[in-house]
């Protein structure tokens, strides 16, 4: 199915990138250990709706007013989609909206789309009769369902438009989309000659090419070649000339794209390029330096995947410098497909290299990107550099710079990580947080309390009381990294302030759910034996399902062996329907 995973990337949904026949998704994000250790997971809510809805919204769709049967059709599809059960009882007499002559039109579209929403095949003839009596906004919504169902008699319609002019423009767009979504190979020859008709609109040219690129693998070689002459084509004949070709393999495919991809017109690069590294990325690499060098984000997409697909140590140092390329997208897809690379031993010491070059230059992207990479490979001589990073005025840097000195954990670099911090409390304590310093510093708390390192014990003692400018991820790091550093030894004084902060009544501005949840986790881990009592009264009779409470059930067994019971999973529903029942 990669040819079509290729023709969505033509046509928008160029997003990604492909490693070794698989999808590269961005997910090395700097997390906070102190959200996975414990592991604490709440229960997924149920879904719980009254039982009377359906019949309160059938009575009101089986009503004669026309805005009565459109705001009940439209909640039916919406209650459906989010779960509201037995939907699909509305059917009957949603089809009879459908199908009624006296229907309103809003009435009438909102049942089709009702139906459709329900998955009612069987309604297909119905609603395709209804399509072709009552106008062209319905059969927006029809047809497009009817293609997706492989309806037959409708093909002879589409194929019927396709010769018709003139033609509103999105009736022809209808019956293209529709061929092609419901497989009709018999419509190519007549596709074929939309295709090459210049006075038809392009778009509509290009959405026939698509669709014939679909339907047929071999055999369009001579028609793209028409299209494409250098001399006469222009940037739609070039495009159409692509996507005629979406899945051909052939030497004439080939060369006709090979010259596509030599274009001036990025677009018209990109599509090729893409049809191209489909077949074989072997034959982009010639273009590929150039391709990553260019303007246009999808012809450097196009360049990178041929590289990672083909790598080789010099490859690596050229997709490298992606990590600092201006589109978000394209170096967090870099940086993934850099550390799925980096396990193989022959490219591993040219990935790190090449992105320590990045990390030390003046790149702000490349600094975020290359610290991300470098840290899960736990390349630990970056970490003088990090350091360095710390004072980045951008708060990209400055908050994964802390992170991957956490995840290095180099103890030579703790000193300098604690003056950070402690310059950036005293700034805090008298003026607003820059952004990111609140999760800078809780980076570097978490980095002292795993690897215990004593001297930071001051500081994070004063992120314990309610003061709150010292910020939420930093309070809730610190109070996790004491219960590190006092793990299993007892400190009274500081238990009693943990539990203050735990369970602190309603007041104005409340504590914070982390310092709290972080407080009960701490209490736990340093046996603080004393609070269990406080503990108790606080949560109640009933562990609910929320963080401070697991965190709490946590910290019971830790302290006393013993395990309270789970917490059961909250109820949830939905509101503000159009009509609800005044009681349930």
């Amino acid at each position: 199915m990669r040819w079509i995973v290729c023709l969505l990337m033509m046509f928008g949904l160029a997003g990604l990138l492909v490693v070794g026949g698989n999808v590269a998704v961005a997910e090395i994000r700097p997390e906070f250990a102190m959200d996975s250790d414990p592991e604490l997971t709440i229960p997924n809510p149920i879904k719980q709706f009254s039982k009377k809805y359906k019949s309160l919204w059938l009575a009101a769709l089986a009503r004669p007013e026309a805005d009565m049967q459109r705001l009940a059709a439209e909640t039916i599809a919406e209650a459906h989609l989010v779960g509201v059960p037995e939907m699909s009882d509305a059917r009957t007499t949603l089809l009879k909206i459908a199908a009624a002559d006296e229907s309103h039109s809003a009435a009438r579209t909102s049942a089709a789309r009702a139906l459709i929403v329900l998955e009612t095949k069987e309604a297909s003839q119905v609603l395709f009769d209804a399509s072709e009596q009552h106008g062209a906004d319905l059969r927006q919504v029809i047809e497009p369902a009817l293609a997706h169902w492989r309806f037959e008699p409708i093909r002879v319609v589409w194929l019927k438009r396709l010769d018709v002019k003139p033609i509103r423009h999105r009736e022809l767009m209808l019956a293209i989309n529709g061929l092609g979504e419901a497989g009709d190979k018999g419509a190519v020859p007549r596709l074929l000659t939309l295709v090459h008709d210049s006075f038809r609109p392009a778009s509509a040219r290009l959405a026939a090419a698509r669709a014939v690129g679909i339907l047929q693998e071999s055999g369009l070689e001579a028609n793209a070649e028409e299209l494409a002459k250098p001399e006469s084509a222009s940037i739609a004949d070039r495009l159409i000339a692509a996507a005629l070709l979406g899945r051909h393999k052939s030497d004439g495919a080939q060369a006709v794209l090979l010259r596509l991809a030599r274009d001036k017109e990025p677009s018209v690069i990109a599509a090729a390029l893409i049809q191209l590294n489909a077949i074989n990325h072997d034959l982009v690499l010639p273009l590929a330096d150039q391709a990553i060098a260019h303007g246009d984000v999808n012809v450097r997409r196009q360049g990178a995947n041929a590289y990672i697909a083909r790598p080789t140590p010099e490859r690596i140092v050229v997709l490298a410098k992606l990590l600092d390329d201006v589109h978000p997208e394209l170096r967090a897809s870099v940086r993934e497909a850099l550390f799925v690379l980096a396990q193989k031993p022959e490219l591993d010491s040219a990935i790190r290299q090449s992105s320590s070059d990045v990390l030390a230059g003046e790149g702000w992207r490349g600094q975020e990107q290359a610290t991300l990479l470098l840290s899960v490979l736990d390349h630990k001589p970056v970490a003088s550099r990090l350091v360095q990073l710390l004072e980045s005025p951008r708060r990209e840097v400055l908050v994964v710079s802390a992170w991957g000195l956490r995840k290095l954990a180099v103890p030579e670099t703790f000193p300098a990580m604690l003056n950070k911090a402690i310059q950036q409390t005293e700034i805090r304590l008298k003026q607003p947080a820059a952004a990111g310093v609140d999760e800078q510093v809780a980076h570097l708390f978490e980095a002292f309390g795993l690897l215990k390192y004593a001297p930071a014990e001051g500081l994070l003692r004063q992120y314990v009381p309610k003061v709150m400018p010292l910020g939420d991820y930093s309070r809730g790091a610190a109070i996790w990294s004491l219960g590190l550093l006092h793990n299993g030894v007892p400190d009274e004084a500081l238990a009693v302030l943990m539990a203050e902060r735990l369970t602190e009544p309603p007041v104005t501005p409340p504590e914070l759910i982390r310092v709290r949840t972080m407080s009960a986790i701490s209490l736990g881990r340093m046996q603080a034996k004393s609070q269990v009592k406080r503990m108790r009264d606080y949560l109640g009779s009933k562990v609910e399902p929320m963080i401070t409470p697991l965190a709490i059930r946590w910290a019971i067994h830790q302290l006393t062996g013993e395990l309270l019971p789970d917490a059961e999973p909250s109820r949830t529903s939905k509101s503000g329907w159009f009509l609800e029942p005044l009681d349930d």
